[in-house]
């Protein structure tokens, strides 16, 4: 019918092209159609009908691996999906904690500049007290002489 060229390249291409168009590695399949078509002629010369079922039985085949791989690397997207999904949300808690964290410090430098002012006004407050007492002092020795 096509003979064994016209045949060969016929089903490779034909191959090659529904591959492609399916966004599948046309080229793994013309290679497979080619050799399934060699295959077949070199078993049955000039039959051309075991031709047909064959590549049928790969087309098949083909379609049966690319279901199976197009399952498990939608079973992997899940996963890596999972996984993004789990370290951002672990990166927003980390910066929540660290939020909290710097939060409780900016807390703790107004405790410390409180108890920095308290101790100023305490220490200020026993100057003007010993000023007093000292102006006292010196001003009963100044009326006492």
């Amino acid at each position: 019918m096509f003979g064994l060229g016209g045949g060969l390249f016929t089903f490779a291409a034909l191959f090659y092209f529904a591959a492609d168009y399916e966004h599948l590695s046309g080229w793994k399949w013309a290679l497979a159609s080619a050799a399934v078509t060699v295959t077949v002629n070199r078993l049955f010369p000039a039959s051309f009908i075991f031709v047909l079922p064959a590549q049928f039985a790969l087309f098949l085949v083909m379609w049966w691996a690319h279901t199976k791989n197009k399952v498990q690397r939608e079973g992997d997207r899940e996963k890596d999906q999972a996984a993004a999904r789990r370290e951002r949300q672990e990166r927003v808690s980390r910066a929540r904690a660290e939020t909290a964290a710097s939060t409780d410090w900016n807390a703790q430098e107004r405790e410390r500049e409180a108890a920095a002012a308290a101790a100023l006004k305490e220490r200020q407050e026993r100057v003007r007290l010993a000023r007093e007492a000292r102006e006292r002092e010196e001003g009963q020795r100044g009326s006492g002489s």
